[in-house]
Order: C-alpha cells, then sequence, then structure tokens
C-alpha cells in the first residue's frame, strides 16, 4: 500500500525511464557491429555545469540560445530535465572496408590521418562514415524509446556541446544529449518557457535569421527574395550576405573565451568522477 502525492516521484521516473532507454541504445542495430556506444545519465544539481557552459554559447546562436532557456526555465522551476549523455569513438576504423566514404582511399590512410590530426568541436573529425551512421542510429533507437515512454525529449546537439566541452564520457569523440521530461508535453516544441521572452519584431527576425529557407522565395535566379513582411512584393527584399568581422570577434570571444570561463568552474569535479572509477 502507499500514496504518492506531488511531483517528487515523476522526477525520480524519469531517471527510471532513462535507465530503460540507455538499454535500448545498447540493443540498437547496428550497420557495422564495432561500434561501441557509450551512455551516462545525469540529473538534479548536476545538469547545472551543461547549462552553464551552454549559456555563452546561447549568446551567439539562437537555436542555443532556445535551448538555453528552455532548460534552465526547467530547472529553475523545480522540473530539471534528465539527460542523457550518448557517445562514441568514431575517429578510428578497424573495418578494412576501404570504402572511400571519409574521404580516404583505405581505412589505414583515414587511421593515420585521425591519429595525427583529430578534430575538436561537437563532432571532431574526421571520422568513419559507417561508425558515425552508427552512432545516429543508437540515437535515434534513445529517441524513439522515450516516445514509446510518452516521455517528452529532444535530442540536442547544444547538450553534446557542453559535453564535449566538460569531458563527459571521455573516451568518445562524438557526443549528443538526450533531455528527457519534465512531466509535460512539448516542453522543448512549444518551448513554454520562452513564451512572452520576445517581442513580435524580435520573434520574426529571429526565425528570419535562424531558417532562412522558409521564407524565400524561388532562388533559382541566384538572388533569392526573402518574404519578410506581408507585401514582401512591394519593394521586394533580397538575401544579403555578407561577412561581419565585429560578428566574428564576438563569437571567437564566445568560444575561446567564455566557455573556458565555464568549463573550468567545473570540470575538475567532474574529472575526478572518472578517476575514481578506474
Amino acid at each position: 500500500m502507499g500514496h504518492l502525492i506531488g511531483n517528487d516521484y515523476l522526477q525520480e521516473h524519469l531517471v527510471t525511464v532513462a535507465k530503460n532507454i540507455v538499454l535500448a541504445i545498447k540493443k540498437a542495430p547496428m550497420i557495422t557491429g564495432r561500434t561501441p556506444i557509450e551512455a551516462e545519465i545525469i540529473w538534479g544539481e548536476d545538469i547545472v555545469p551543461i547549462i552553464d557552459v551552454i549559456e555563452p554559447v546561447a549568446k551567439a546562436a539562437r537555436y542555443v540560445q532556445w535551448d538555453y532557456q528552455t532548460l534552465k526555465g526547467c530547472y529553475d522551476k523545480g522540473e530539471p530535465p534528465v539527460i542523457i549523455g550518448i557517445g562514441a569513438k568514431v575517429d578510428r576504423s578497424d573495418l578494412g572496408w576501404n570504402c572511400g566514404a571519409c574521404g580516404f582511399s583505405t581505412c589505414r590512410e583515414f587511421n593515420k590521418y585521425a591519429k595525427e590530426n583529430s578534430g575538436g568541436g561537437q563532432l571532431g573529425g574526421p571520422c568513419c562514415n559507417w561508425k558515425l551512421l552508427d552512432f545516429g542510429i543508437a540515437c535515434d533507437w534513445a529517441c524513439a524509446s522515450a516516445w514509446q515512454y510518452k516521455v517528452d525529449n529532444r535530442i540536442m546537439g547544444s547538450v553534446g556541446f557542453s559535453l564535449m566541452a566538460l569531458n563527459y564520457l571521455p573516451n568518445s569523440n562524438v557526443k549528443l544529449g538526450l533531455a528527457l521530461g519534465p512531466a509535460r508535453d512539448m516542453v522543448y516544441y512549444s518551448r513554454e518557457e520562452m513564451h512572452k521572452k520576445f517581442t513580435y519584431e524580435e520573434e520574426k527576425t529571429d526565425m528570419l535569421k535562424s531558417v532562412p529557407t522558409m521564407f524565400t522565395c524561388f532562388p533559382g535566379n541566384g538572388n533569392p527574395m526573402y518574404k519578410t513582411k506581408d507585401d514582401w512584393w512591394a519593394p521586394p527584399e533580397f538575401m544579403d550576405v555578407k561577412y561581419s568581422e565585429a560578428s566574428m570577434d564576438a563569437y571567437q570571444k564566445i568560444v575561446y573565451e567564455q566557455v573556458p570561463e565555464a568549463v573550468m568552474k567545473h570540470v575538475d569535479k567532474i574529472s575526478a568522477r572518472y578517476k575514481k572509477e578506474k
């Protein structure tokens, strides 16, 4: 017998669901059968470092801003999502298929180059395309499993960037984060946490900049026209893409100064956990 009241048990159940999703990740069918997939479950106050690292990036990337506002808003409401970090090591090939999809004639050439020229960022590179497909399949299975449990979720590159910066899943060089819950509908699609945060004009400008292809006329003449207003033809406006040194400088400052500052606040504590496991 028992009696459950409030929302605490819902948060606890999200962790249970996350464990079942990790089982699905491990069971995901693979093309190669040789791509070890890592998965970790992060919840409660342990998601704060992830949010902290995303915050400066949100200033420069609007899609990341949406993720940041949603994750932080849920956390501040006392409804923190549970995050599943998913990763794989895809910068080596033990296949010997010599398919050339990576850009090299043989797997041996690819391995030699990748060993000496490992990339950075969220997805690193160069990558074995077959192993990257395996990683994508595992992420797909994670999302599908979450929906089977009727848990609102979204796979996030922004969280993957944060996991990479904080060195979660240290044996992986590609990482994505699956956010689960809270127990509401369409958390990451209607994004209640962002409602009434911007004016109509800000929202319109935001959408034009973030998904410009949704507002273009036929671009085949090489001079794409934008539908930026109701009477978009009078007079017409055209896409004008220019390099902005000021914008690039601001972005570089975020990536090379503000993100490392956020990382340094948390990375020792996170790395200590992996040392303890060894």
